[in-house]
């Protein structure tokens, strides 16, 4: 393998075009070399388009190229869990879009496969690789608003219904819990250090195409501990985490959606609160440079695939709870 991660993007998708590419372009350790698409003039019109050295006709020749290292697989949700497979298979190294699946043991057999072929599997929440993530993090393990007590969570955005966008299908893992909710219960897991011992969800469906437009979970993990989180497809925008401590606050303004912007973490104790400023940093490229840096140097990653298997468990809980209308033990 060369000093650099040659990287494959599996079909020609917005979020590709949008941060991904961009991402590799400027790492230190990436270079874009392949894309694949279902219409082999699409490959080549990216290829021209965005500087990849290979276009290929379809998924399964990319795969085959034995100069591809990493893949970067942003496929709708019901076809991760094959094409990563596939990918391991392959022996090409896996950064999977979230969410990682569409159900818990779709993972299992995504990690199994890459432990069976010695190659790296990680879900792509480039939240998590922002500095006021890592920031609020230390903070909250300093102690800086006390033992944790409350989460609360919110990440939604206006979607017009749209018959030809995947988000908008069920069969395709359509819907706000899987697009946007995934990332407010991995906020709550990420910020308790546990994993939840029961999930209540209710949703509201489209009355056409069935998916849920919006989604609310409450999420108790231990210790009489507690995750609000909402997620929605037909509300404005909001993008929130509030952690709730014995003796303060802390909240995020952008926490999953920071993009280029200066952001603030936000700290209330009683009546005083302090801004504590963090530079704009690209996220995308700092996950694509950390999971570049595990192919190369062979090191473990931050977050590992067992990570997204633990999300998978509460969206599943999630979904129950909405079919049952109970509470659902984890």
């Amino acid at each position: 393998m060369n000093n650099k991660v040659n990287w494959g993007i599996i079909g020609c998708a917005g979020i590709a075009e949008r941060a991904l590419i961009p991402a590799i372009k400027a790492s230190a350790n990436g270079v874009l070399y392949g894309i694949a698409a279902r219409d082999k003039k699409r490959a080549l019109d990216w290829a021209r388009t965005h500087g990849f050295k290979k276009a290929y006709p379809n998924y399964q020749a990319l795969l085959d190229d034995r100069a591809i290292d990493a893949v970067y697989n942003p496929l709708p949700n019901n076809l991760h869990a094959e094409w990563s497979i596939r990918a391991a298979h392959a022996g090409k190294h896996i950064l999977c879009e979230k969410p990682m699946a569409m159900t818990a043991a779709e993972v299992r057999d995504m990690t199994g496969a890459a432990e069976k072929a010695g190659v790296l599997l990680m879900e792509a929440f480039m939240y998590k690789f922002h500095p006021q993530i890592e920031k609020s993090l230390k903070l909250l393990a300093a102690g800086e608003i006390g033992a944790i007590r409350s989460v609360h969570s919110s990440f939604t955005f206006l979607s017009e219904p749209d018959g030809r966008n995947y988000r908008w299908f069920p069969e395709m893992g359509g819907g706000a819990l899987y697009d946007v909710g995934c990332y407010a219960i991995s906020a709550s897991r990420l910020i308790f250090g546990a994993e939840p011992e029961s999930v209540f969800a209710r949703a509201a469906l489209h009355p056409r195409f069935r998916v849920d437009v919006s989604a609310h979970m409450l999420i108790e993990f231990p210790g009489g501990r507690f995750a609000q989180c909402d997620c929605a497809l037909d509300a404005q925008y909001q993008s929130r985490l509030l952690v709730v401590g014995e003796a303060g606050t802390l909240g995020l303004d952008r926490a999953f959606s920071a993009k280029h912007h200066e952001v603030k973490i936000r700290i209330v104790k009683g009546d005083r609160h302090e801004d504590i400023p963090v530079p704009a940093a690209n996220m995308y490229t700092r996950m694509v440079e950390h999971f570049g840096g595990g192919v190369l140097e062979k090191k473990p990653l931050r977050y590992a695939a067992g990570d997204a298997e633990g999300n998978m468990r509460v969206i599943d809980a999630c979904f129950e709870s909405m079919r049952t209308g109970f509470a659902v033990p984890l």
